[in-house]
C-alpha cells in the first residue's frame, strides 16, 4: 500500500504539470492511459503465440513493462540460457535466475547457498524460517561475491493456470536480511510437484525492477 500511494503521488505530482502546459482536451484521455498503465497487471501472451513457437519458452515481465516471450537458446550442465529478440540473456538453475546479461546493471552470478532448496532441487513445507547464505557478483558496477543472507518461508499452497493448464503449487517467500549494501527484497516462489519453480517473482540487482516469469513452454531434457 505504501509503494502504491507512492507512485500516485509521483504522478499526481506530473500530472497538474501536463496539465497547465497542455490545453488540448485529449489530456484527460492520456492520463487514464498512462494511469491504468502505471496501476494494471500487463495481459499475458497467448497461447497461440506460445504454441506456434517450438521451443521451450518463458514469459517475462521487468518492473511494470509489458510481458515478452524469450525461448531457449542451450542447455548446459543444467543451466538453461535463454535469449529475449534483443539480446537480453537469462540463465536459470531449477527455474531460477543466476544470472542475467544485457543490460546497464548487470546480474554476473548468484552462487546459492549449497543447502538452498533451489541448489538441492527440493522444497520442503516445513522449511519456515530457514536461513542461507549465497554471494551475488554484479557488473556495471562490478560488485564481487556480495555475501547475502536470506530466509526462506513456506506461505500456502495453491492451483494456478498458466496458458489453461492447472498447475498445483507450493508457494515460498525468500526475504533478504543483512548485507553490506542494506539490499532489502522479496522474492516469491511458485514451485511444482517436481520441485521446479515454475513461476516468480525475483529481484536481482539492487538497480534495477524486480523481474516476473512464468515458464509457459517446460524443457524436456533428452534422454
Amino acid at each position: 500500500m505504501k509503494d502504491f500511494m507512492s507512485k500516485l503521488r509521483q504522478y499526481l505530482f506530473i500530472f497538474p504539470i501536463v496539465l497547465v502546459s497542455c490545453a488540448n482536451g485529449d489530456i484527460y484521455s492520456e492520463m487514464v492511459e498512462n494511469l491504468k498503465k502505471i496501476f494494471s497487471t500487463p495481459d499475458d501472451i497467448s497461447a497461440e503465440l506460445v504454441n506456434s513457437i517450438p521451443y521451450a519458452s518463458m514469459q517475462v515481465r521487468l518492473g511494470r513493462n509489458q510481458n515478452t516471450l524469450i525461448i531457449l537458446e542451450e542447455e548446459k550442465d543444467d543451466i538453461l540460457k535463454w535469449t529475449s529478440s534483443n539480446l537480453i540473456k537469462i540463465y536459470t538453475k531449477n527455474g531460477f535466475i543466476i544470472r542475467l546479461k544485457g543490460l546497464d546493471n548487470e546480474l554476473d552470478l548468484i552462487e546459492l547457498d549449497k543447502n538452498h532448496p533451489i541448489e538441492l532441487g527440493a522444497f520442503y513445507p516445513d522449511s519456515k524460517g530457514k536461513t542461507f547464505t549465497s554471494f551475488y557478483t554484479f557488473n556495471n558496477p562490478r560488485l564481487y561475491r556480495l555475501p547475502v543472507k536470506t530466509k526462506l518461508s513456506f506461505l500456502k499452497t495453491e492451483n494456478i493456470e498458466i496458458l489453461d493448464n492447472l498447475y498445483n503449487v507450493k508457494v515460498f517467500e525468500e526475504e533478504s536480511l543483512e548485507n553490506l549494501i542494506s539490499w532489502k527484497f522479496k522474492n516469491i516462489y511458485w514451485v511444482d510437484e517436481n520441485d521446479q519453480i515454475i513461476k516468480a517473482e525475483q529481484n536481482f540487482t539492487p538497480k534495477n525492477p524486480k523481474i516476473s516469469f512464468t515458464i509457459t513452454k517446460q524443457y524436456k531434457k533428452p534422454e
